[in-house]
């Protein structure tokens, strides 16, 4: 009997909040067991992350937020003297008995080479002449493990609590904060470079998502943005960009992509404040595939199509998961800092 209260009170805990906008109904449960959770409480980061594109002299630092005893948040700091922080071979690989065999005829992420490619935001001003020495990229960049990555057809959230600092608005240029990438993958070619099939970018200082099918990018959603104006329609969207080939980067592409906006769907500035985005994920290039986005628990936008890569035969994509910064230079110094992120399986 105490164990059928006891039962009842669990279920009657497990509420779930639905969230309604227009015709849609999304449900997101309020309870559910998560397949990783970080709070930055300990002040420091343990093995269920990758900080090898992290500079050894700029760690990620913690500091304490002064309104909520014991609660730390991250600190990932980029700076003029920052670079192009790269991985050795196999570093922050599972051991060799966790790892499965795959064939050779298909790489990591970290085999190609990574380019940020076109932006959405006009007014940039991309360092086109730099002084010896000085980057031309910079990275400051921590990944979820690789044995805690998952199916990217399997339906996950991303719970994200962060904001950064305002930057030098005389110096805008491409720069990404999240990104959630494929791997296995197949070449597309000679120079190919596999984007993240989910960006959160923030381009000038404006926050704004970006979503991949195979070589067209695709603009989801956005903050307001400086002498322009984005207008989101319901259906295929329609701004969007090849990323490859080379040679015809920045033109317009079609892809299957469309889109269902909620009633408010401009996303909020993450500076200063703190700011939490959901993202909802089923990435591949079946029927049902999809991304919705929720900032503060407002609905922002849902996506369908094909999202991301078309896979290898006889391999299963995983989602690599990376925060931080990857820009181009910028002569100054920015702060990323994240107060929690979760991982849930839905």
């Amino acid at each position: 009997m105490l164990m059928n209260e006891f039962s009842l009170r669990v279920m009657g805990a497990t509420m779930r909040l639905i969230v309604v906008s227009g015709v849609l109904a999304t449900t997101i449960s309020a309870s559910y067991a998560t397949d990783f959770s970080e709070d930055f409480s300990a002040g420091k980061l343990d093995s269920k992350w990758c900080s090898c594109q992290i500079a050894e002299d700029r760690p990620v630092t913690f500091d304490s937020d002064p309104q909520e005893a014991g609660d730390k948040h991250a600190q990932i700091t980029v700076d003029p003297s920052i670079g192009d922080n790269t991985c050795e071979e196999n570093e922050c690989e599972p051991a060799e008995s966790a790892k499965s065999a795959v064939a050779t005829t298909v790489k990591s992420d970290d085999d190609f080479p990574e380019d940020l490619g076109p932006s959405f935001i006009e007014g940039l001003s991309d360092h086109t002449v730099l002084k010896l020495g000085t980057p031309v990229i910079q990275r400051q960049e921590v990944r979820i493990a690789e044995d805690l990555q998952h199916d990217s057809a399997a339906t996950h959230e991303y719970a994200i609590t962060f904001r950064i600092s305002k930057p030098n608005t005389s110096t805008r240029t491409r720069w990404i904060t999240a990104q959630w990438k494929q791997e296995p993958l197949p070449s597309y070619g000679k120079g190919w470079s596999p984007s993240p099939f989910l960006a959160q970018r923030y381009d000038g200082g404006v926050l704004y998502l970006t979503v991949q099918d195979e070589n067209c990018r695709c603009l989801i959603a956005s903050a307001e943005a400086p002498n322009q104006t984005f207008k989101w329609e319901e259906g295929a969207l329609s701004k969007c960009k090849l990323t490859y080939p080379k040679k015809d980067e920045d033109q317009a592409c079609t892809s299957t992509l469309v889109a269902h906006y909620g009633a408010d769907p401009w996303l909020k500035s993450p500076s200063p404040g703190w700011t939490e985005i959901r993202y909802l994920i089923k990435a591949g290039r079946e029927k049902g595939d999809f991304i919705e986005v929720h900032q503060d628990g407002r609905f922002i936008v849902r996506i369908s199509g094909k999202i991301g890569y078309v896979p290898a035969a006889g391999t299963t994509m995983k989602t690599k998961f990376k925060m931080g910064h990857y820009r181009n230079y910028m002569p100054s110094k920015d702060v990323l800092e994240v107060d929690s992120i979760k991982v849930s399986p839905k």
